[in-house]
């Protein structure tokens, strides 16, 4: 285990508050979280909550309404019109969030609601992009290799397509209790340097802002070579310049388990990994570091995109939008 050499001199309040401001240029303090009406789903507010909190951010609550094809409910020989059930929908929707805002406002988490008509995913990564959001929470449970085979639930279709980092919190992992949840004393970032850039400035805000140590956890057992040597000096001069207290570990044997007994070894920990946001076939048969690490993650797991994803993604989601508005 190899730990920065240099000690910090600056106050908590200093660290926090520049932690803040890099949170806030990454637009952390707007959070995008879905909800469908089921009580799981709302097992991601405490979290999202948390990081409202760091950054003096507030809460977005989005839900999605399906489209309603003016063909569907109809009797034969009668024309049938959407609009009525679609506005059933639309008020229900609407007086549930508005209640959830309403349980959120005690706490003094700000919050407010917005709904959308369209496919869920759709409309989350089109709204996440082009209202800058910085992160999507979301309560999923992620289906196995095999059956995403042959169906993908909402968490899979947001991997596709998302150019914003996704917070995922598993409910049937870990069940809160009716307790809210500590700020995490730890952030465990796994992967080597190049996997980890997209990672470490998530990590170093969060990290400043929430007052938790960095964990950085590599493949390998640790050499000497001067090349090895000087990436993990890079990696901890990163987070000492933010303030951030850094500590590298050596995976023993296989990264994935090794990240997994180390986030069940420290209870509230998170972990932030960077990834390519691999997807398809490929990823079905043979997942990856990070769907690895999210199907079976102990605790909350942020999932940041690498920069060519983001800048794919984004570019993609204001296409889909603009050629939506062109359209109507």
């Amino acid at each position: 285990m190899k730990q920065q050499s240099e000690s910090n001199t600056r106050t908590l309040d200093e660290v926090r508050r520049q932690a803040v401001g890099r949170g806030n240029a990454l637009n952390l303090d707007r959070i995008l979280v879905p909800l469908d009406g089921a009580h799981r789903s709302e097992q991601i507010l405490p979290f999202a909550s948390m990081i409202a909190d760091w950054f003096s951010g507030e809460i977005t609550l989005f839900h999605s309404l399906p489209s309603t094809h003016p063909a569907r409910g109809a009797r034969p020989g009668q024309v049938h019109y959407p609009d009525a059930p679609h506005d059933r929908g639309a008020a229900l929707a609407a007086a549930y969030l508005e209640e959830v805002v309403s349980r959120l406002g005690p706490h003094g988490v700000k919050s407010r609601w917005g709904i959308a008509t369209g496919h869920a995913a759709e409309m989350i990564t089109s709204r996440s992009a082009t209202s800058s959001f910085g992160i999507v929470a979301i309560a999923a449970v992620p289906r196995s290799r095999s059956r995403r085979l042959f169906s993908l639930g909402l968490l899979d279709q947001l991997w596709k397509t998302t150019a914003v980092p996704l917070l995922i919190f598993n409910p049937r992992n870990v069940s809160l209790n009716g307790a809210p949840p500590r700020a995490p004393k730890s952030l465990i970032v796994p992967g080597g340097r190049r996997t980890t850039d997209s990672a470490m400035s998530m990590a170093s805000a969060l990290a400043g802002a929430g007052r938790s140590a960095v964990k950085l956890v590599l493949p390998g057992t640790r050499t000497d070579a001067d090349s090895a040597v000087a990436t993990e000096n890079e990696i901890l001069e990163f987070f000492s310049d933010d303030g951030v207290v850094a500590e590298i570990e050596r995976a023993e044997g296989n990264l994935v388990e090794h990240v997994h007994s180390l986030q069940v070894a420290n209870p509230g920990s998170w972990i932030v990994v960077g990834s390519k946001m691999r997807s398809g076939f490929s990823r079905s048969v043979f997942g990856s570091t990070a769907d690895r690490l999210a199907r079976d993650a102990a605790g909350p797991i942020v999932i940041v995109p690498n920069a060519k994803v983001t800048r794919q993604r984004m570019r993609a989601a204001h296409d889909a939008t603009r050629d939506l508005a062109t359209s109507l």
